[in-house]
């Protein structure tokens, strides 16, 4: 069995999330293992269990079993990909740590020129897809959707920046400070300000199973990026209301004036019922944003933990409160009280 020393020795740690790859698995691991070994770096791989539903994480403990640099953390169940990221990376300890995918649309082969970047002086090294593999009607939503957002939140995330990206140990200390529930790690690490540079990488088809990212969730994460970052909607609902009230006035004098100088009545059922339904359009319009804001109010009062863990393996931790803005280091694993499996 191989065996790793001080984990402070460790000059990089690798989070991979995964939600039912059990067919990739295989692959990602021996072109992980053969990248890392040419590089001369001692690393762990650290992999996320996002509630799968087929056997990979099995086949995983059963690797972890004669290698100890392979550590698993199995959540309770699906949290969602950046609450496994956030789990893979308490519990990470190198030097350096890296984010990647476990589709392999993300080469491991790539991990070099990120660390060696890093080493250029960046503390945060993006990854850019230099072609997205979607449609173009698709490619050109996300580009529009990301400007705007950009535009709104006052932050800067491309839309072809990938998942796939190194930081320092500095900056893993800086994202375990960060508890809200609703993250958007597009927007979370630019606006720490860190120095940092981008790559551009080539990103191979999914050869196995599909992707866990609709369209639909795609957007509901943009939504969750510019509410977390931005009061912009909020703006934009009173400015609306505003103009609405403008508007109303205006119509007002210009009926007061043609009545007085003309001596026209108002007349016309049908524009009144118009300008109604518009009027109260907006009204609920302005209290789906205030509803949105005061849903993610009332979610992070409740304080709930960001996942739960019912597994460890090759990693020692027992149930501990998550680091504070005063803590600073190796996240103890928030376990869940029916925790199994080995934690050693």
């Amino acid at each position: 069995m191989t065996t790793v020393g001080d984990p402070a020795a460790i000059d990089l740690s690798i989070v991979l999330p995964f939600r039912n790859e059990r067919e990739n698995l295989p692959e990602l691991l021996n072109r992980l293992e053969a990248t890392l070994a040419s590089m001369e770096l001692s690393y762990e791989l650290v992999f996320v269990d996002d509630g799968s539903t087929d056997d990979g994480a099995a086949w995983l403990e059963r690797q972890a079993q004669a290698d100890t640099r392979i550590k698993l953390l199995v959540l309770s169940r699906n949290f969602g990909q950046h609450a496994a990221i956030t789990a893979g990376t308490d519990v990470a300890c190198g030097r350096m740590v890296a984010w990647m995918d476990s589709d392999l649309q993300e080469r491991p082969e790539d991990l070099p020129r990120l660390v060696a970047k890093h080493r250029e002086g960046f503390d945060v090294v993006y990854t850019v897809r230099a072609r997205r593999r979607q449609s173009s009607w698709r490619a050109a939503v996300s580009y529009l959707f990301m400007s705007s957002l950009n535009r709104l939140v006052g932050l800067e995330s491309c839309a072809n920046r990938a998942i796939m990206r190194l930081f320092s140990a500095a900056v893993a200390d800086s994202l375990r400070a960060f508890r809200e529930r609703n993250r958007f790690m597009g927007y979370l690490m630019p606006w720490m300000g860190y120095r940092n540079a981008e790559i551009p990488i080539e990103v191979d088809e999914r050869r196995h199973g599909r992707t866990n990212y609709s369209f639909s969730r795609l957007m509901a994460l943009g939504l969750t990026g510019l509410t977390s970052f931005s009061a912009a909607p909020l703006r934009i609902s009173a400015v609306c209301s505003c103009l609405a009230f403008v508007a109303c006035a205006a119509g007002v004098l210009w009926v007061l004036y043609r009545y007085l100088a003309h001596g026209f009545g108002v007349s016309g059922w049908a524009s009144l019922i118009i300008v109604l339904l518009g009027m109260h359009g907006l009204q609920f319009a302005v209290m789906a944003v205030l509803g949105e804001y005061l849903g993610l109010v009332y979610g992070e009062t409740k304080q709930r933990p960001l996942y739960l863990c019912s597994k460890a393996v090759n990693l020692s931790g027992a149930p501990q409160a998550p680091p504070t803005t005063k803590d600073s280091g190796r996240a103890k694993l928030p376990l869940s009280p029916a925790s199994i499996g080995p934690t050693s």
